[in-house]
């Protein structure tokens, strides 16, 4: 016995006629016909009464066609169900994002989405792996720096324009540099992963590599910059994430014509096709509330035709 058919019957049923139901359903009322038959078929039990001058039901296809009724409402209901979710976003989003980046950047934008969206419940994972949006049950994923995952959809969100700063306390016991070289004689407030590296400032088509060293070092970006503001040495953050510290004067920038290569941020999805309500309206939620200072980076880059030989610091 096939459901179809069953609801097939329903309609016939409700329609009062094979010429009526054949109409409503834009279906030849020869396969409507041919279709009850095998209908009466698998049942073994005939649910209509033969030779009657109007399509008239048996008891059994009279039940039958209840039942099936109330299987075709119920479908009828999934269907503005699933319409309904589709067009309010709602449900559990899963997203993983960097803790200091969900912290420090992201934070009020989080809280204005579900206050915006109540029927959203948001919750962060701020596991510092790569997780694997197509076997792990997570919506989105938030990663900076360039993607190198051709299956995922990634969304460049921002530029994060980078570069030095320090407390006042610092630099009343050091002069502050005013060239890139004047760096070599100072401390930095290290992040653990760009240890020992030489990172590229860059002003114009002018370039020089900065090394990377100091006493302090801390695996934490929110550490290196609580260390910098205490006085510790020299900082390299993203401008967003100590905009608030300038305003306040707790921290300068050093060296403010020179800045770091923008670091993009991405937001990745496992697929654009159908894609949850939920999922879209926080993919567009974030891109409307931005901030002003991730919307603009360097508008242009040296490249290695145009630039002077670097100098290392």
């Amino acid at each position: 016995m096939k459901i179809d058919d069953l609801l097939l019957l329903a309609q016939v049923h409700k329609a009062g006629s094979l010429s009526a139901a054949s109409r409503l359903m834009d279906l030849p009322k020869a396969t409507l016909s041919r279709r009850l038959t095998a209908l009466e078929t698998s049942v073994g039990a005939r649910l209509f009464v033969p030779g009657a001058s109007r399509m008239t039901l048996t008891e059994l296809g009279e039940q039958l066609a209840e039942r099936a009724a109330r299987h075709d409402d119920d479908i009828a209901e999934t269907r503005q169900w699933l319409a309904s979710r589709e067009a309010t976003p709602q449900g559990r989003l899963r997203v993983s994002v960097p803790a200091e980046f969900a912290m420090l950047v992201l934070a009020e934008s989080f809280s204005r989405f579900v206050r915006r969206y109540p029927k959203v419940e948001l919750e962060i994972d701020t596991t510092p792996r790569r997780v694997d949006l197509f076997n792990e049950p997570y919506d989105v994923a938030v990663r900076m720096g360039p993607v190198d995952e051709p299956d995922l959809i990634a969304r460049q969100y921002m530029l994060l324009e980078r570069g030095l700063y320090a407390s006042p306390i610092y630099l009343q016991a050091r002069p502050a540099p005013q060239t890139p070289a004047d760096l070599a004689e100072h401390d930095f407030v290290v992040l653990t992963q760009g240890k020992g590296m030489y990172r590229t400032l860059l002003s114009g088509k002018q370039t020089a590599e900065v090394q990377l060293r100091g006493p302090l070092e801390a695996n934490s970006i929110g550490l290196v910059l609580s260390l910098t503001r205490a006085g510790g040495g020299i900082g390299s953050f993203p401008f967003g994430m100590v905009a608030a510290d300038v305003e306040a004067g707790t921290l300068v920038p050093v060296l403010p014509d020179w800045r770091y290569e923008p670091l993009p941020v991405h937001l990745l999805t496992a697929s654009r096709r159908l894609m949850p309500a939920k999922t879209r309206a926080f993919i567009d939620h974030l891109f409307e509330t931005v901030p002003e200072w991730a919307k603009g980076a360097l508008l242009s880059l040296p490249t290695k035709s145009l630039a002077p030989p670097r100098q290392h610091v």
